[in-house]
């Protein structure tokens, strides 16, 4: 009976933390032809701040790049490429919870689906919670969508900050740049 008891307590545990998992896709944003500033509290109730992600329904823009096309979305956020070059401070995006002073939401970023928009470049990626810098990381990016994982250790986030490399030889000029398909993360109070 201790044994059923154990695997009860087992189960709820774990059905109690993947009930804050959430797989945040922007297929349910607005079909725009044009960039659109990315909303804050998307989606909705989770407080996340999107500063410098633009979102588009890259079908219906004409300055979408190759990598805007890889992945089966209808509708896409980004950073970066010519919204860079009409304002060079904006070449980084972040995604972070709206932290009152004894507030003690965080989230876990499990894994995010990125390519290149117009160049293949590298983004550097950046954890803190709070103040509290918890690490960094670089990945490749290639015009091809591809899913990358964040590192285990960084359970406990506030803010991530996500800076595309400049590129060399780009048709769009030099600004790095990303686009973002999916974002799992794992919601934490």
């Amino acid at each position: 009976m201790k044994k059923v008891g154990l695997f009860v307590c087992i189960l709820a545990a774990m059905t109690l933390s993947a009930s804050g998992q959430m797989l945040i896709t922007f297929n349910d944003m607005p079909s725009v032809d044009h960039p659109a500033v990315m909303p804050d509290n998307y989606p909705t109730s989770t407080y996340l701040n999107w500063e410098n992600f633009f979102y588009v329904s890259p079908a219906m823009w004409n300055g979408s790049g190759p990598g805007f096309f890889t992945g089966p979305d209808l509708r896409v956020a980004f950073v970066g490429g010519p919204m860079c070059e009409l304002q060079p401070s904006v070449c980084y995006g972040s995604i972070k919870l709206g932290v009152a002073p004894n507030s003690t939401a965080t989230f876990q970023p499990l894994s995010i689906t990125l390519a290149a928009g117009w160049a293949p470049n590298n983004v550097e990626v950046l954890g803190f919670n709070k103040s509290q810098y918890l690490g960094r990381i670089t990945w490749k990016l290639t015009l091809k969508a591809h899913q990358y994982f964040f590192p285990d250790k960084w359970t406990n986030v506030t803010q991530l900050i996500l800076y595309p490399t400049p590129t060399q030889g780009s048709a769009i000029g030099k600004a790095g740049s990303f686009v973002a398909y999916t974002f799992y993360l794992n919601m934490n109070q």
